[in-house]
């Protein structure tokens, strides 16, 4: 079992990164959280589950311990296996998942792609009593989304016109969105990625 590798980020993909140690390429399926805070040829420690079947060996990693755990008990729920439990984990932070099983929010859960809301509550029901309290989750961390506030449907839009989904996310993080109608925000963001495409 790999539990941690330790190297150059060699690159950046849509849900993956190649770690580079000793010249090998690490092939790691990762979440946007994690995606986000690194960057091309920065050195970093990436903590690995590797996930072994039959027809396949995969390796996810994540840059915090807090990630891993989750990402661990999520995928010990049946029916979530790791692709939904990396797809939980690039809609929400970490305490925000946390926060919404603690709440019973079946609602914003299955706002997560590929998870209904039978799902939903499934995840909840089964973790509940495997993430903490409220009371332990730091206070400014709660309500929050990896990308702020739910910008699902601008999303969806930005990838219905030919944009991947980790440009479009990538130029959300990085605008200031607030007080803005949806349709500015996809004219802006529209400008923005084409910028960075060019």
């Amino acid at each position: 079992m790999i539990s941690y590798i330790k190297g150059e980020i060699a690159k950046k993909g849509l849900d993956y990164i190649i770690v580079d140690n000793n010249n090998i390429g690490y092939y790691i399926s990762t979440s946007f959280s994690t995606l986000n805070k690194l960057k091309e040829k920065e050195h970093a420690m990436i903590l690995t589950y590797m996930h072994i079947r039959e027809d396949i060996v995969a390796l996810y990693g994540f840059l915090t311990q807090d990630e891993m755990d989750l990402f661990k008990k999520l995928i010990t729920v049946n029916g979530i296996g790791p692709k939904a439990g990396l797809a939980v984990l690039s809609t929400y932070e970490a305490n925000t998942i946390k926060e919404i099983i603690l709440k019973e929010d079946a609602d914003r859960m299955s706002k997560v792609p590929g998870i209904g809301k039978k799902t939903a509550s499934k995840i909840i029901l089964e973790l509940k009593d495997k993430v903490g309290t409220l009371e332990s989750l730091p206070a400014g961390e709660r309500e929050t989304a990896v990308i702020g506030r739910d910008t699902t449907d601008i999303l969806d839009a930005l990838i219905s016109l030919g944009f991947s989904s980790y440009d479009a996310k990538n130029t959300l993080d990085s605008m200031d969105i607030e007080g803005k109608s949806e349709n500015d925000i996809i004219k802006e963001a529209l400008k923005n990625i084409t910028r960075q495409v060019l």
